[in-house]
This record gives structure tokens, sequence and C-alpha cells, in this order.
């Protein structure tokens, strides 16, 4: 059962919409703890299946007008026997409530969900040749909205779709009002292998919002929107499906209103949440002490997102220690060998667990201090201190990084982490950085007690 209140939009002459962005039922939430089952929490509980449930129930509840998926529903083609009997209950029960169920296929689904529309009455899904297609959807009998759609013909679309709708406009259904576009594909992606498109081409095309699948990462903007472009972004995971989908995660209320505004608002309804936070540690802060640090930091991150109105049932956290530590190596250890995994604490209605310890810990001494002289040491110090500034020296370490890791990154063997869900460039400048700090920290703290350079700051 959800926490949000149910609005009564039967009370209102706005139009309500319920958006949901990849749900990829078949597959189930990676990176939960060997132990979980232990955890007193049931494993179907924090599926995309049950979030399904739940935003299916909030919709009956809040008597929504329609409800929207934007592709990806299903995780693959295989995957659709597992996701045909609870798609189709749910279904069934939006229909059964006259709310009406539109969607159209992505990438991962654009065989799959197709085959699926065919057999559950009345879901619909707009676009399923590859073309555009239109429906209006009426609140009280009246046209209040026209919904906008295209699904993925095959697995990679190259072209941008939206640039044949700017080519091929679909006419209104209804003259005055809002047009919502629905669409699968890759926000301004530059020769991807998923329907690529540009905020530039969205804004051609005249409609007045865009609801966008494919990226988990959620990046609608609540509320009105100003400047005179409507709101458009990306719908998000409907449950963060492993550690990499941070954050708040559920459906969208979309509401229409008389004027012709569409105001968007994200429930964070998910039932498991990932998230992150930095501790900064103590200079003299050891992994005995850090331990019990860790149980309270995580209680009080919980406690912080409940009060902002998000109460998953299941937290997982990466916490991070940041700062200059005397117990360098010691806690680059622990953090290493996973001491601190799946240690975990009840909060109120949330079971919290620590998925894994990061670090970003700094030697608690002067680099700019060690860096004064010519021995090995000081030469490393220098050249940690010009990673931490842009410059020519910081440009130079990253090329020639780059070209040493060029060849090792592009190996086939790699290939299949490309295809990754918000797959990151590991020869980034930003990855580059932290790489070689990392790697330059650690050589130098064992570097030091080899060189005799007399007494350092906090040596």
């Amino acid at each position: 059962m959800s926490q949000f209140s149910d609005p009564d939009s039967s009370s209102t002459s706005d139009l309500i919409l319920l958006a949901i962005g990849d749900v990829h039922l078949g597959i189930r939430p990676s990176s939960l703890p060997a132990n979980f089952d232990n955890f007193g929490v049931k494993r179907r509980a924090i599926t995309p299946e049950c979030a399904l449930e739940s935003a299916v129930d909030y919709a009956i509840r809040a008597r929504v007008d329609a409800v929207l998926f934007a592709g990806d529903v299903v995780e693959s083609n295989n995957a659709r026997f597992e996701a045909f009997r609870p798609l189709e209950c749910l279904v069934r029960q939006l229909i059964e409530a006259n709310i009406p169920v539109l969607g159209v296929a992505g990438n991962h689904d654009f065989e799959a969900l197709p085959r699926l529309a065919r057999r559950i009455d009345r879901f619909e899904l707009l676009g399923v040749d590859g073309s555009w297609q239109s429906r209006v959807i009426h609140k009280a009998g009246r046209p209040a909205a026209e919904i906008v759609g295209w699904s993925f013909p095959e697995k990679q679309v190259r072209s941008s779709p939206v640039a044949d709708l700017i080519r091929h406009p679909v006419a209104a259904g209804h003259s005055g009002v809002p047009r919502i576009g629905l669409l699968h594909g890759d926000l301004d992606g530059s020769g991807g292998h998923y329907a690529p498109f540009t905020s530039s081409e969205l804004s051609q095309t005249g409609l007045d919002a865009w609801l966008l699948g494919h990226i988990h990462k959620p990046s609608l903007p609540e509320g009105t929107s100003s400047g005179g472009a409507g709101p458009r972004g990306y719908l998000g995971s409907l449950v963060g499906l492993d550690p990499g989908e941070m954050g708040q995660h559920g459906p969208w209320r979309v509401r229409v209103t008389a004027a012709g505004d569409v105001v968007p608002q994200h429930l964070p309804m998910a039932p498991l949440r990932w998230d992150r936070f930095d501790i900064r540690v103590d200079p003299d802060q050891g992994p005995e002490e850090m331990g019990d640090r860790l149980l309270d930091e995580a209680a009080r991150f919980a406690r912080k997102i409940q009060s902002q109105g998000s109460t998953p049932q299941v937290l997982g956290l990466r916490p991070r220690l940041v700062g200059p530590s005397r117990h360098y190596d010691a806690l680059r250890d622990h953090t290493e060998k996973g001491h601190w995994k799946a240690i975990s604490r009840r909060v109120g209605d949330t079971l919290v667990f620590i998925d894994k310890v990061l670090e970003d810990l700094d030697l608690a001494l002067d680099l700019e201090d060690l860096a004064h002289g010519d021995d090995p040491p000081a030469l490393l110090a220098r050249k940690l201190l010009a990673l931490k500034r842009p410059g020519d020296e910081r440009s130079a370490l990253l090329k020639e990084a780059r070209s040493r890791l060029g060849g090792l990154v592009g190996e086939s063997r790699w290939s299949v982490l490309k295809e990754q869900r918000d797959a990151q460039d590991p020869l980034s400048d930003e990855a580059l950085s932290a790489l070689l700090t990392r790697c330059g920290t650690a050589a130098l703290s064992r570097l030091l007690p080899q060189v005799d350079r007399g007494a350092r700051p906090g040596s």
C-alpha cells in the first residue's frame, strides 16, 4: 500500500495521468546481500512486479484518467511469459476501473510488448510499426489531452524518430488540447543505437511535453515549467534495479490543467531504494570505530530521506569515506575486503543495509610540503597535486593515461559493459582523474615508509 495520499481527480477539471518509466518485468534487483532472506523482507516485495502493483493500486485509488508506459515494460522477449500473467492482471484491473492504458515499446521489449499487448484486451500500444501514432484522452466526456507515441520496431534504431515526426507530423486528433509525446530513446545521444534524438528536435515538434523512457535516472522536472517550454525528461526506472540506480524512483503523476499546462510530480514509491552519502573521517579514526559509525550514519541518512517523503521497505547504501586519515591503509583494506558489507539495522519501517563501503581517502599529510624535493615521494606528490588543479600538467597526465588504457578498454571482452544500463565512459577526464588519484595515493602510502625523509607532517 502506498504512503501517498489519493488526490481526488474527479473533483477537478484537470486531467490526471500516471506515467511509468522502465519497469523491466522479468528481472529482479541485483546486489542484494547473500543472506537477504534473513532480513525479514521477502525478495518479491522489492521486485519490479511488486512496484508495478503499487503503482496500479495508486492509479485506481487516485482515480487517474489514464496510465502511460514509456517502454521497456518487459525485460526481454524470453521474459514475456513470466511477465504476461502479472501484466495482464494489472492492466485488467485498470480497465475495469475505466482507466485507459497506453504505452510504447522500447529497445528491450520491442518484440515482447507487442506480443503481450495483442493478448491483453484494451492495452493500447502506439506506433507499433515504428511510425508515429496518437490517441486523444478524454475527461468527463471531453477531449483533454493527446498522447503522441512511437515504438521501437527492432532492437537497435540508429536514426532519430523525432526527426521523422518533424518531417511527417501527426495531424492533431483534436484542436485546442495539449499534446504530450511518449517516447523511448536516447536524448541528445550522438550516433547511438537506441533511437538518438536531440532537445532541439523535441522543441521543433511543437508538442507541449515529452515523457521519456530508456535512461533509468529520472530527469523530468517537477512542477510548472518556466520559459514557455513544456516539461521534458526521463521518467526513470520504476524501481532501482542495481546500486547504480540511486535516488528516488517511482511513477509520475502528471496533471494537465484546463489552461493547458502539463505539471509532473514524482511519486517516490519504489519499495527498494539505493543511495550513497559521504562520511568525513576523523584523521585518527580506525576500522574498529568506523563500523559503529557506519551504522549510526546509515540510520541518520534513512531518517533524512524519510523526512523528505520517501519510505522504502529496503534501503541499500554505499557510504563513501572521505578526508585525510592516519589509518589510510587499514581503512582501505577493510573497504576492499568488504568487512562492513551487509551490516544492517531497521529504521522505522525501513530495513537499511550497507551494500558496499567506498573510499576517497587522503593521506593525513601535507602534499605541498612533501612535493619539495626530487626523490620519488616528492615527484609523486607533485603529480597528485597536478590532478587536483585544471591546467596543462593535468591534461598531459590524463592524455597519457588515456593513450595507455585506450587499447585495453577497446578490447572486445569489455564490449558487453557498454550495453549496461547507464554505462559510463571509463576514459572520461573525471573517471581517469579519480583512478590516477586513487592509485597514486595508495602508491605514496606504501612508498613513504621506504624512504627516509625525516619528520613530515602527519607521518
